[in-house]
């Protein structure tokens, strides 16, 4: 897996990603109606590109070898006193249970660490959402609580899982 940051030539396949049933199954934002609302989504990544002060990276993740689209990452920074930033990823279908998950949530929670020099990363999970719930245990995250009726996901509210790792918990 290759991880680049995103550019405005990714918007087609994240459009597409992002239009897959699902992928959509614990997705807060919801399938967009058109290419434009998918575009108004990466604006702040892409614009957050030229500002020297981060406050959020995302990558677009491909296939060493063929450079096919897999997938999304990112990690979005709390201020800076907090030392903190929230992970996030998608990857399609095709790709699930094979691995690529795991491996982008230790990226992301290594990228974190040890270069930015964060002391936790955490990430959210739908409680029904079983295969995140395993990648981020995979990834030595730590379930630490429930969020109740937090995320509104296609006019129903479900429950969260709020899960973390810090600077000096054990990695592989």
């Amino acid at each position: 897996m290759a991880f680049t940051e995103i550019t405005w030539d990714d918007l087609g396949y994240i459009h597409q990603l992002h239009s897959m049933p699902e992928v959509d199954e614990f997705n807060t934002l919801g399938i967009p109606e058109n290419i434009d609302i998918t575009r108004e989504v990466l604006r702040p990544a892409i614009d957050d590109q030229a500002h020297a002060e981060r406050k959020l990276f995302f990558w677009s993740i491909r296939n060493k070898e063929s450079a096919e689209f897999m997938g999304i990452a990112g990690l979005t920074l709390a201020p800076e006193r907090f030392r903190m930033g929230e992970i996030f990823y998608k990857l399609s279908p095709s790709f699930w249970h094979k691995g690529y998950g795991t491996e982008t949530a230790k990226s992301l929670i290594n990228f974190g660490i040890d270069i930015l020099k964060l002391h936790r990363i955490h990430a959210g999970v739908s409680t029904q959402n079983k295969r995140s719930i395993h990648v981020l245990e995979k990834s030595g995250m730590t379930r630490e609580g429930l969020n109740r009726k937090i995320l509104p996901v296609r006019g129903e509210w479900k429950d969260n899982y709020h899960y973390a790792i810090l600077e000096n918990d054990p990695r592989e």
